[in-house]
């Protein structure tokens, strides 16, 4: 058995933390929010992902929270022409084995909370890690690490799975400077069937992408017939007020970016919440994942851009990879390199996930079928 800290109770912490403790070690999962199940915008997972759920135990459950849109519908953002489409239906469940499927992220959260619980893994929110550091008190196991959250408390273990997103306390560790968000703004909101269909955006049951080149705009079922959930994606020429310019990423700024839109997209440009503008982190995956007996998963290693919508799939392949990694180890002697070798595993696959463009442009074969 290997004990284990998890930083970060996200779709990826929490991933980890149910395979690990599925595999016989002992998990702590420590979250600085108040509670796990938080609320956000819903989750497309694809194949890659549902493939590793299904292993957990999840998929039926999944399955019945979410929706299962029938298409991937790209459209050209300024005159709306359909450019490509992507069977998300019976096709390919039984090309991958596993369906697509959107799921509210508070469900999904809940979800993976609950099993968690069942796999005695031992849940701690309201701990904001401070620090990680690597020394041989740290455990009964020559290596150990040690983790100090803000209160003050310290826990020991053999390995630390750092899943606290883009900007982890392990960057400085792992030897990475702060990620940049500059450049891209997203505005996110979710609107009713009613809503959309009085503002003449015409929703349906497909995810939909109409694509320029500085901005996007993305809408999916939710729940299908009922409620959908919209990204609207830009890139601002504004600094901010610091710098003497107009604020980042504004309201206006948004109208501007979708001003010359396809109708659909113009109408439902309307609905989004304009009080919350979200800096994107887009940034190529880091050159480390591993150090001793740390090592990152997700956006805390390879933040992936929105219009590909990866980023909790690709969380969930780094999960299931560490628990395989971690598996081999005979003894918390043989962590280190377990880490090693999981690294050497999911970096390229990230890197080359990162790089695609388009789900079109990557072929879906190899981006659905997990590593």
């Amino acid at each position: 058995m290997v004990e284990i800290v998890v930083i970060g109770g996200g779709i990826g912490g929490l991933t980890a933390a149910v395979a690990h403790a599925q595999r016989g070690h002992r998990v702590q999962v420590l979250e600085r929010a108040a509670r796990f199940a938080r609320p956000g915008p819903a989750v497309r997972l694809a194949p890659n992902a549902t493939a590793v759920l299904d292993r957990l135990g999840l998929l039926d459950q999944v399955v019945e929270l979410g929706t299962r849109p029938a298409r991937a519908v790209l459209r050209d953002l300024s005159d709306g022409a359909k450019l490509a489409a992507l069977d998300l239906g019976a096709t390919l469940t039984a090309r991958y084995g596993t369906p697509y499927v959107v799921i509210g992220r508070a469900d999904l959260l809940s979800l993976l909370a609950d099993a968690c619980a069942d796999a005695d893994v031992e849940l701690r929110p309201g701990r904001e890690v401070t620090a990680i550091g690597q020394s041989p008190l740290a455990s009964s196991a020559m290596g150990g690490t040690l983790v100090t959250c803000a209160d003050g408390r310290i826990y020991a273990c053999d390995v630390v799975l750092a899943a606290d997103g883009p900007y982890s306390v392990a960057r400085e560790l792992l030897g990475a400077a702060e990620p940049s968000g500059d450049g891209w703004a997203a505005y996110r909101t979710t609107a009713s069937f009613r809503e959309l269909a009085l503002a003449g955006a015409r929703p349906d049951e497909d995810v939909v992408a109409w694509m320029g080149p500085d901005a996007h705009f993305t809408r999916y079922p939710v729940r299908a017939g009922e409620a959908y959930e919209q990204v609207a994606v830009f890139r601002s020429g504004n600094r901010g007020p610091a710098a003497g310019e107009p604020e980042w990423g504004g309201p206006d700024e948004l109208d501007a970016a979708f001003a010359d839109a396809a109708a659909p997209v113009r109408a439902a440009i309307g609905l989004l919440r304009q009080d919350r503008c979200l800096r994107m982190v887009d940034q190529a995956p880091l050159s480390a994942w591993v150090t001793g007996r740390v090592a990152a998963l997700g956006d805390a290693v390879h933040p992936m851009p929105a219009y590909l919508a990866q980023g909790a799939c690709q969380a969930i392949e780094d999960a299931a990879a560490l628990a395989d990694a971690l598996n081999t180890c005979p003894d918390s002697g043989s962590v280190a390199e377990a880490l090693g070798a999981y690294e050497a595993q999911r970096a390229p696959r990230a890197t080359r996930v990162h790089r695609a463009r388009q789900v079109w442009d990557a072929g879906a074969d190899w981006l659905y079928t997990p590593s």
